[in-house]
């Protein structure tokens, strides 16, 4: 941090302007020189300045350890920070790798988090945050009244050192030492690049231990700025204060910023109601899903770094490189010179891949315990990194993976694969040989997803990029540090250990104990209703046809259904909610999908057909998402949903012909066809709710269908203005009333919500299986009513009903057979292939 000389010439000219903000409490420029001139004095008078020391911390950040960060910087001690949620066991080396002689801590965080620090002091001095500096500014009374008593130390002639350490993600972390200050040279490129200034208000969200987090706080500080330091680890807090006290720069790694995204968009805010120009990003692999929807939530403000603890900042990409570009890291940028090395130590050509070597002002001097790996190219020094990727003629960095030093295995296109399928939150794919990955994942809570088709897809996406997947499993969250690094071991130790079953419709005996006989019954009840009420929904639709053409008959319906659903929304989420955001296109789009192009289309060709061939084309609903699945996210189907396709569209077709084949000549075939276009439609908007991030069932079921119905509007007066349809007379929607009330209500907003809730209390693969009762139902209702129905259209929807349940029985077997060769209380999947 800066030094006192530093604080006492900003305090002359910014005496009464804030320095440090944290919650209610406000340290003004005098105030915080007055604090640190006391600390230094009492600091100074408790140690040998002539001898060789440093000084470490484990604490969370807080204004006292800043005041003690400044106070080492003045008394030039080096100040290293731990990682204060590190193992235990790790302390003690990473504080005999930095010849502790002062340690800082936290009384109350180490009580809570069993870190014992009475073993250790007996060989460092320790000052506790919580008694001896929060209660008591200068922890005991010493009164000095200049700063001749600090100069008299003649601390000029101590040498720079500083020493910080790396993630330590699989190990003890090692030191990293450096014998000269970087500061002055990358303060200055940054502030005069980006215009900072005393006027700067700027977030401490990440640790100060982390070299981002007190790197970029010491800029802002020497120049005059305001440090707001956020409450540790509380990501919604964050949000709350970008706006609230008008941030208008941070530093934050990739896990961090996506959890405050989630919340300032969850508040109901946008871009345009905040003080933000430059969050820089970094530290962990930054995937192009977050850049973009970070840009989208936070406006053009996003910029990512790529270095290490040993080259410190290197490479940069700014916003429009974000969104032009956004698998690359950036380019290397003023005093950085990055190359890609062969293993004979050769610099690469273009586009070939291999381990990334970096020159610079900020590349460290050595590691505190081992040699570092480094080549020379001319007359330059390059360290060669833990990471591996490639570079483009332009300069562009894409990384592949980190810390492996294997080019086989391209972790972050893995990662960024998976997390384009449906339901996925968040993943990471940790290395453990040569062409070997464990897979962790979290799952998004507002949509239903099956484990085990999860990680079928995983599976199938491994083995499309020639990796062998040796476990997987969903975990609740995935372990980052507070430095946003993934902690492989606790991982491994989740995926493998988790008391949890994989399988979406076998519910573990923690969920039995939860979940009452009463519920499971209601949300039988629920999806036998809802199935039903959707195969009722064809013949009835039929006879409002006779008077209204499928887009008016849309038109009122969800119109209507749309408003409910918003007004539920208003009631159950706020007013914050109604706003789609930047989202607002992606709604409108798949909105149009599911309610227009669903709708009109079902009912168009529903004119022209039997009521019963349109429920059983819908029934095929499940086996369509798994083509458009195969089509559009390249995840393959099993084989035995391949051959199923294909049984159940020859049932379809029997049901469609009647067994006559002389049907598919003469046009008999399109209203069938249209119908099946609308079925498409409906999956391509259920697949939608996966590339609209952060938003509930309900939120995104009610914007997306006001939005469709506002396409439903527009579509209405295109084919009215053309003559092709007619708006209806009042006599003509009131000789249809109850028809569209049934469509509105019991169909429309009430099927839906008890089809979800019936799908979270069994699970998917026992919901699928209610779908089977809508062509069932429908072929009921045809009966009662004395309409004539083949054999052919009878035994064409048996073949189709029955395939249909040996896909879901398959998926069973195909989940037992997994679940066979691994403890059934775990939620894993094992591969050896």
């Amino acid at each position: 941090m800066i030094p006192l000389g530093k604080i006492k010439e900003i305090a002359s000219a910014r005496g009464d302007k804030n320095a440090l903000i944290y919650e209610e409490r406000k340290v003004t420029w005098n105030d915080f020189y007055k604090d640190v001139n006391k600390i230094t004095l009492n600091l100074a008078s408790k140690i040998d300045c002539s001898s060789e020391l440093s000084m470490c911390y484990i604490s969370p950040n807080c204004i006292e350890l800043i005041y003690l960060m400044s106070a080492a910087a003045t008394l030039k001690i080096p100040c290293t920070g731990i990682d204060y949620t590190q193992d235990s066991s790790k302390l003690e080396p990473m504080l005999k790798a930095t010849g502790c002689k002062i340690l800082v801590v936290s009384s109350s965080y180490c009580i809570e988090n069993n870190i014992n620090i009475q073993g250790l002091s007996s060989q460092v001095n320790i000052i506790d945050i919580d008694n001896n500096v929060r209660n008591s500014i200068c922890y005991d009374e010493l009164t000095c009244e200049s700063d001749k008593n600090i100069d008299s130390l003649q601390l000029q002639h101590r040498p720079f050192k500083s020493i910080s350490f790396t993630s330590g993600t699989s190990g003890i972390p090692k030191p990293v030492i450096r014998n000269k200050s970087f500061d002055g040279r990358r303060f200055s490129f940054f502030t005069a690049r980006y215009g900072f200034s005393s006027e700067d208000r700027h977030l401490l969200a990440m640790p100060l231990y982390h070299a981002a987090g007190s790197g970029w706080s010491r800029l802002f500080m020497q120049l005059g700025a305001t440090i707001i330091v956020a409450k540790p680890h509380d990501t919604e807090h964050m949000a709350q204060l970008l706006k609230s006290e008008w941030i208008s720069t941070s530093a934050m790694t990739p896990p961090l910023l996506n959890e405050v995204v989630r919340h300032y968009t969850d508040g109901g805010y946008s871009a345009k109601e905040n003080n933000l120009k430059f969050i820089i990003v970094g530290g962990k692999h930054f995937h192009p899903q977050a850049k973009l929807q970070a840009i989208n939530s936070l406006g053009p403000v996003i910029y990512e770094y790529y270095g290490t603890t040993e080259t410190g900042v290197n490479a940069l990409a700014e916003p429009s490189d974000l969104i032009t570009n956004p698998t690359s890291v950036g380019r290397a940028y003023d005093g950085n010179n990055i190359l890609v090395i062969g293993k004979d130590g050769q610099v690469l050509p273009a586009h070939e891949v291999g381990r990334i070597a970096i020159a610079s002002y900020m590349n460290m001097d050595s590691y505190g315990n081992q040699d570092s790996e480094f080549v020379v190219i001319g007359d330059t020094k390059y360290l060669i990194t833990a990471e591996t990727g490639e570079m483009d003629s332009s300069g562009n960095i894409y990384l592949r993976n980190r810390a492996q030093g294997e080019s086989a295995l391209n972790i972050y296109e893995l990662e960024n694969e998976v997390r384009h399928l449906p339901g996925i939150k968040d993943v990471a794919m940790i290395p453990s040989n040569k062409n070997t990955v464990h897979c962790g994942f979290v799952t998004n809570s507002d949509f239903v997803v099956d484990d085990f088709e999860l990680i079928r897809n995983i599976k199938y996406i491994c083995k499309k990029m020639k990796v062998k997947l040796e476990g997987v499993g969903r975990v609740d969250s995935i372990p980052y540090s507070p430095s946003g690094k993934v902690r492989n071991e606790e991982l491994k130790s989740l995926v493998f250990n988790q008391v949890k079953n994989i399988s979406g419709d076998k519910i573990n005996t923690e969920n039995k104990s939860k979940i009452s006989l009463t519920k499971y019954i209601v949300a039988i009840l629920c999806l036998m209703g809802t199935a039903m009420s959707w195969g009722g929904m064809f013949p009835i639709a039929k006879n409002a046809l006779q008077s209204m053409d499928a887009v008016h008959i849309s038109l009122i319906r969800y119109g209507a259904a749309s408003m409910i659903l918003v007004l539920m929304l208003f009631m159950k989420e706020g007013s914050h909610s109604l706003s789609p955001g930047r989202s607002v296109f992606k709604l409108w789009l798949f909105g149009s999908f599911g309610f227009a192009g669903f709708s009109i289309l079902a009912f168009a060709g529903l004119a022209y057909t039997k009521a019963q061939h349109g429920a059983i084309i819908m029934a095929l609903m499940p086996l369509i998402s798994a083509m458009m699945m195969w089509t559009l996210k390249k995840v393959r189907p099993a084989k035995f949903t391949l051959i199923s396709i294909v049984f159940a569209l020859f049932g379809v077709v029997l049901v469609i012909t009647k067994g006559d084949m002389s049907a598919f000549s003469g046009g008999n075939l399109l209203p069938s066809l249209v119908i099946l276009s609308g079925a498409f439609c409906w999956v391509t908007y259920t697949l939608g709710a996966s590339y609209v991030e952060g938003f509930s069932v309900l939120r995104y079921t009610a914007l997306s269908s006001i939005l469709g119905a506002f396409t439903i509007l527009i579509i209405a007066l295109i084919t009215n203005s053309l003559s092709i349809t007619h708006a209806p007379s009042m006599e003509q929607i009131f000789s249809v009333k109850w028809e569209l009330l049934y469509l509105i209500t019991f169909a429309g907003v009430i099927a839906v919500f008890s089809w979800n809730y019936g799908i979270n209390t069994l699970g998917p693969i026992n919901g699928v299986l209610f779908i089977n009762l809508v062509p069932i139902t429908a072929f009921a209702i045809g009966m009662a009513r004395g309409e004539a129905i083949s054999h052919s259209e009878i035994f064409g929807a048996a073949i189709t009903i029955a395939v249909l349940l040996m896909n879901n029985v398959y998926t069973r077997w195909s989940t037992a057979k997994k679940e066979k060769h691994t403890p059934s209380s775990f939620n894993i999947q094992m591969s050896k292939s």
